[in-house]
């Protein structure tokens, strides 16, 4: 594949893809949802990263079950792996989004994609609360 053809694939690629972000940031409500979205992890990125500064030792709970109590404990690093988890769910969300920006359904299918990521991140922000209750209780 010579570099005219490459070119021209990537120049349509970026084309399209401005045409999906416009058509998709046209919509209020999606600005709405990423505005929270962006809120609820940025106050997961923080709880996590004080729960590390604020143990200040390598290994903390991670778990907690009602019938044996704190069951797994690991590196205090892998608390990052919370976040990092609803970052993911975001951006696989909305690049979903994107895709679909051209589909008839494309109202209702964005809510139900980026609810969906709203609801699991604020699952994730109670699991962080969690561990973080875990650890300084």
């Amino acid at each position: 594949m010579n570099s005219l053809k490459l070119f021209n694939i990537f120049y349509i690629f970026q084309k399209n893809s401005a045409n999906a972000f416009s058509c998709v940031f046209a919509f209020f409500y999606v600005k709405i949802y990423l505005a929270f979205l962006i809120f609820i992890n940025i106050l997961i990125w923080l709880f996590a990263g004080y729960i590390k500064t604020a143990t200040g030792v390598e290994q903390i709970a991670l778990h907690y079950t009602v019938d044996f109590g704190i069951d797994f404990y690991g590196d205090a690093r892998q608390i990052f792996i919370i976040p990092l988890l609803g970052l993911i769910i975001i951006l696989f969300n909305f690049i979903i989004v994107l895709i679909l920006s051209q589909n008839k359904d494309f109202i209702l299918l964005s809510h139900i994609l980026l609810l969906a990521a709203m609801l699991s991140n604020i699952v994730l922000l109670a699991a962080i609360l969690s561990v973080y209750l875990i650890n300084f209780r």
